[in-house]
Parts: C-alpha cells; structure tokens; sequence
C-alpha cells in the first residue's frame, strides 16, 4: 500500500515539474534567448530494505532528474558565424552607401567638367568682361566642389570611427559581462532553474558578441566559457573561464584593431566577420576616397595653375596661379568662457606650419604657437606669424584658447581673389611672318621661366626681328633691326632665349622673315584658353582629370554594388541558420501544446493511482473495524 501511494506521488510530482517547465517555455515564447527547456525524468533510487525504507525489490518510482536547455552547439555556433558574417557585410554596406551619395552630391566631376566648358566658351569671345566672370565663377565652383567634398569625407571618416569606437566598446561590455557569468555558473548549482536561465543570458551575450566580431567558444563544466577573438593559434583570449576579461580598441590609423589599447596596445587582425570588422573596412575605403580625392584636387590645382602662369591677362601681365592650395581652419577651445570671433587670413603663397597653431589669449594680449612651440608671437591683435594674419574680436576672456589647422588636398582648394581682367586668356607671345615667305608655318614658341638668354649670351627679351640667312641660319635683331642679338640654327632645333624657347621651321628658306613679340593687353588672342581644352583632354598616368574622377566615383559604385549582393547572400545563409537553431532551441507552440496534453495525461494517471491506494486503505481500514 505505501509502495503504490510512494509511485503515485513520485509521478505527480515529476509531472508537475515537467508541466511546469513546459508552461514557462509557453509563458516565454516571445522572449529573445530563450531557449526551450524540459524536465528529464529518471528511476527513483531504490531503497536497501531497512525499517523504515522501501524494500530493495519493491517500484522506485519516478523523479525527476534534471532540468536541461534543447541546445545543439555546432548549431548554435554556426548561427552565430552566419550572423556575423551578415553584420559585417551590412555595415560595410551603410557606410559604403553614404559615401557613394556624398560622393554623387558633390558632383565634383560635373564642376570640373563644366570649369572646361566655361574656357571653351570663354576662348570664343576671349575679351569679353561677362564671359571672364563666367569662367570664374565656373573654377570657384569647381574649387568649392573639391573642398566640400573633402569635408564631407573627412566628418564621414569622423563617424564612422566614433561608430567603430562605440562597436569596441560593446565588445568590450560584452566580455565583461560574459565574464561575470562564467562566474556566477561556477558558483551556482547545476541543472536547476537559476542556471539555465543564466545559461540563456550566457547564449544571449555571445550571440550578440558574435555580431560584433568573430569569435570561437569553447565551454567547460557548468556552461562556463572561454571566448577567443578568432579562431585557430592565432585567436586571442577575450574572455577566459576564470578571470577578468580583455579589452580592445581602435588604432589611430582607424582601421585596426589594439589588444589592452590603455596600457601595452598590441595590434589585431580582425577576423573578416562581425559588425566592427564591416566598419573597419569601409573606413578604410573612406580613408582611401579621401587620399583619392586629394590627388585629384592637386593634380587639377597644379595643371590649372601652371597653365594660367602660361598666360596674358588682359591687362598684358602675365597669369597668376588661378587656385589657393592651402586654407586654415579655427576651431574653438570647450573650455572657452568668451564669445570673441577670430579671423585667420593667409597671405598669397604663404606655407602654414604643418603641424598648426595655438592661439591664447592672455591678460596682456595674445600668444601665437607653433604647435610644437618652435616659434611664437606675443602682442596684441593683429598676430603675423608664417604668412598668418590672426585678427581677434572683443568678447574674450583671458585663458580662452583656439586652434588654427593648415588645410591641403581638397579641403584646401580655393579661387584665388581675381578680377575677370586677370583671367589670362591669350598666349604670352604672338608670332608672324611676312606673306612673301616660302615656309609653310610660323615659329614654334612657348614660355619657360627657366630660359634665361639667347645663343652667346643675349638676354634682351621679345619683341624680335627673325630673318633667314644663307646656310641655314637666322639672325635675330632688336625691334630697330639694327642690333644683331643672335645667330641661331634655322632647321627646327629647340633654342633657347630669356623666358622662352623656340624653333625655325626648317623649310624655311633664304629671306623669310618672322617677327616674335609679347602679347599687347586687350588682345582678342585666345590661344592659352585653346591650350587649356588640349590640357583637358591630355591623359596623365592614370587618364584624365575627368576621367580619374569618374573612376574614383564608378569604383565606389562597384563596391556597393559588390558588398550588396554579398550582404544579400549573407543574410539569407543567417536566415537559414537560425531557422536550423530555432527548430531545436525555439518554442513551438503546437509542440507544446502536444507536450501539455501528454504530460497532463500523465500527471491524471499518478494522481488516478493515489486515488486507488487510498480507497484500498480505507477498504483495508473498514475490514479492520
């Protein structure tokens, strides 16, 4: 009778606790992490047959044994690999995104190309006021397109490393807290309760871990881990199982990664998975459209400079450089108490520190510093220091501080302060020769600065008499054509006179004549403008101005394109994955509902058999009476 009575309560209690657990699964169906549980159930341990225990040959009954989580680790874990896979391709993908509209926004080819067009325009009417303007306008678009984009560049460069920070720092809470658990785990019992839920969180911060950068798990006793950033010999240990956990970081260059970055930093490779390994490699592609762009900016400024330095304006002066290759930038101190603006102005040519300047202000006026304190000024405002002219306001309080940052590449490109006048359309040297001449062209000629005197030693510049001699030769006379100044070889080798170089045709014969002259103002001459349209369409090493703009801007475009279908692809091994996990580790509502239906069949069963027992002991008890 106590035996029967002892079966039936082992089963109504074992089953209570299974329809228990089940019951939590249902309650928690809706909770991320949660991981479906379930009571295993086992022999009662028999008795040894003494006084007062069960007889060693009589039913044990039923207990149950254990409560344990439906887990499969290579799922699990394969789960976890897809889905930092997909993180890493999708946050590659945002930012690459961002930097292709920044990139199609500024339109900087567009500017450049429409730069050319103003010329082209300009060299039909070379002497009008409106459509010198026009040409100014057009190159200070372009300048402004270049260094707005550079900008722009440089604040997404900004971002995305302060993401790339906050994503170390999630990894690094991350570990800590994993840590915690593993110790918790350690401390707590096992197979009850409290330690699957803290198995849960354990799953839950790896899983979110694993977003964020590759790592390999290996667990020991009680569920605790140890995590490694990798896989392989060369992982690193991130969190072991006892202990404190390490801590990473982002490296200045912004595209790596630094073990213990406070104290001993070690540099990482990142395992191409994970959301901080996405942001590492479109900061690097950042980092390189920058440098791009930069090239680009100083091969335009140079071309465009050295070709306007080439040039007549039309005030008969020759070209200046038409762009400002260098700015400043002032940025206020956050501790300033004062409001005083400050203007930074750089003299024409002018080369800033590179390392920049501080500004403070002082009771006794104001302090100019290198950066690296090689050189200074002290006085009140205006301060001139290495071609900086720095003009303080009122407002200021003594202690406030400013910065002042040379600007080069993109950001550094501006029209210089010219008036349409100066725009120097025409070539420096006009050439002509008398109808009765037998050559069937003019003399080659073009400006070098670094041409200083003709054959034997003449420095008198243009205007030029040329005629052809006997034998070959031509002499070059002074405007009177009484000076002789040169003989020099009339068969179309280079010769070299003061701040030009020349040839004679070589069909020319006995008798011709040629006159070379600087170009008067005002002249309707446009050749340096047609020089510029051929300057345009010159490829350098890597193709044109236009066209390497266009393939900085196309190759952009193909990477997002590319990462794209990577994230696409991705994204659907992560769904696939964590359908496999959830077939086991999900609750399922329907199978649930099937496990209530059974386990409560089961507890009426036992419940039905202590019924049983005692009506027999009351039989058994009325039969006494």
């Amino acid at each position: 009778m106590m035996d029967l009575l002892s079966l039936g309560r082992s089963g109504v209690l074992a089953f209570q606790n299974a329809l228990n657990a089940t019951g939590d699964n249902v309650a928690n169906a809706d909770t991320p992490g949660f991981v479906r549980r379930r009571i295993v159930l086992a022999t009662q341990p028999t008795g040894s047959g003494g006084p007062f225990q069960r007889a060693s040959l009589s039913g044990a009954g039923v207990r149950a044994a254990a409560l344990v989580r439906d887990v499969d680790a290579l799922k699990a874990n394969a789960a976890r690999i897809a889905s930092g896979d997909q993180a890493r391709l999708g946050a590659r993908l945002d930012w690459l995104q961002r930097l292709e509209s920044l990139a199609s926004t500024a339109d900087v080819v567009g500017r450049v190309g429409a730069f050319f067009d103003a010329a082209t325009r300009l060299a039909a009417a070379p002497t009008q006021p409106a459509a010198r303007a026009v040409f100014l306008d057009a190159a200070e678009d372009a300048a402004a397109a270049f260094a707005g984009h550079g900008r722009d560049l440089e604040q997404l460069e900004g971002d995305i490393r302060a993401e790339a920070r906050l994503s170390t720092r999630r990894v690094n809470d991350l570990a800590a807290a994993l840590a915690k658990v593993n110790d918790q785990l350690r401390r707590g019992d096992d197979g009850d309760v409290a330690a699957a839920g803290l198995l849960d969180n354990r799953d839950r911060l790896l899983a979110d871990l694993a977003n964020e950068v590759r790592i390999s798990v290996s667990e020991g006793e009680r569920g605790v881990v140890e995590v490694k950033l990798g896989s392989g010999p060369s992982a690193v240990l991130l969190v072991p199982k006892a202990g404190n956990s390490s801590r990473i970081g982002v490296a200045p260059d912004g595209q790596s990664v630094l073990l213990d970055p406070d104290h001993e930093p070690v540099p990482l490779r990142l395992p191409a998975s994970g959301r901080l390994s996405g942001l590492l490699e479109a900061s690097g592609q950042i980092i390189r459209a920058r440098a791009a762009l930069d090239g680009s900016a100083g091969s335009f400024a140079t071309l465009v400079n050295d070709w306007h330095q080439r040039g007549i304006d039309a005030n008969g002066q020759p070209g200046q450089a038409l762009f400002a290759t260098t700015a400043t930038r002032t940025t206020v101190g956050k501790a300033n108490a004062g409001q005083a603006p400050v203007d930074v102005t750089l003299a024409d040519g002018a080369t800033p520190f590179p390392g920049g300047y501080r500004l403070i202000a002082e009771a006794g006026g104001f302090t100019l510093a290198r950066t690296d304190n090689s050189a200074s000024i002290t006085g009140t405002s205006p301060l001139l220091l290495d071609g900086l002219t720095v003009t303080i306001g009122n407002g200021w309080v003594s202690g406030d501080q400013w910065t002042i940052e040379p600007l080069t590449g993109a950001q550094g490109l501006s029209l210089r302060p010219l008036q349409p006048a100066e725009v120097a359309a025409a070539a420096r040297w006009q050439i002509d020769g008398v109808p009765t001449n037998t050559a069937r062209g003019l003399p080659g000629i073009f400006d070098d600065a670094t041409a200083l005197a003709l054959p034997g030693g003449d420095t008198t510049p243009p205007p030029w008499h040329v005629t052809v001699i006997a034998g070959g030769l031509a002499e070059i006379r002074d405007p009177t054509g009484v000076n002789l100044l040169a003989t020099v070889p009339a068969d179309g080798s280079l010769i070299e006179g003061p701040g030009v170089r020349f040839r004679i045709p070589a069909d020319a014969a006995e008798g011709d004549l040629f006159r070379i002259a600087p170009t008067p103002p005002g002249s309707q001459d446009n050749r340096n403008l047609l020089d510029l349209g051929r300057l345009r369409a010159q490829p350098g090493p890597n193709g044109t101005i236009e066209a390497v703009l266009d393939g900085d801007l196309a190759s952009i475009g193909a990477n997002v394109s590319d990462t794209k279908r990577l994230e696409a692809a991705a994204a659907s091994l992560k769904e696939d994955a964590a359908r496999a996990n959830d077939a086991v580790s999900a609750v399922d509502l329907e199978r649930e509902a099937a496990e209530l239906t059974r386990l409560q069949a089961a507890y009426r069963a036992n419940a039905q058999v202590i019924g049983v027992a005692r009506d027999l002991f009351d039989q058994i008890l009325g039969l006494a009476r």
